[in-house]
């Protein structure tokens, strides 16, 4: 199934690069917001069928972050945990395989992509639970065998 998922990504990357190819980086990227978006309503409501319930807003946006991950095809797992977040240490990525795969190989850029391509599908998500709920990339692989850290904070604003 990695692989099958992993294929898909490739397909997207594709598609969004040859996006921002024809129409600039601002407008592709915007219409990629609006999708991801509308997407996090989707997930959310599929989500809320099956969340236990009595969970605090930060425990339902570390549990919605690692179903989306898990479902995606990621290896994840809680890394860290606090009153005020709970980071997630991230393994195996369709997402950065997906990247590999078109030739974005470095460090440098990867971390530009996740945070335009990946992280606002799942930021639109956390939304629909608590518009506090923030994801930040904490650290990001450069190589293979490396691994990301990403955070899910609830935010007092």
């Amino acid at each position: 199934m990695m692989e099958g998922v992993r294929r898909g990504y490739t397909l997207l990357v594709l598609y969004v690069m040859k996006t921002i190819e024809r129409l600039g980086t601002e407008l592709a990227l915007g219409i990629l917001e609006e999708a991801a978006e509308e997407q996090g309503v989707l997930i959310a409501d599929e989500m809320r069928r099956t969340l236990p319930e009595g969970l605090t807003p930060l425990e339902t946006g570390a549990e919605v972050y690692g179903r989306f991950m898990a479902d995606a095809g990621s290896e994840v797992s809680v890394h860290k945990k606090d009153g005020a977040s709970v980071t997630f240490l991230i393994r195996r990525c369709p997402f950065y395989e997906a990247f590999l795969d078109v030739g974005v190989d470095c460090g440098y850029f990867l971390n530009g992509l996740c945070n335009n391509l990946t992280l606002p599908s799942i930021q639109a998500t956390l939304k629909q639970f608590d518009p506090r709920l923030r994801v930040e990339s904490v650290l990001t692989r450069r190589a293979a065998e490396e691994f990301c850290l990403e955070r899910v904070v609830l935010s007092e604003a």
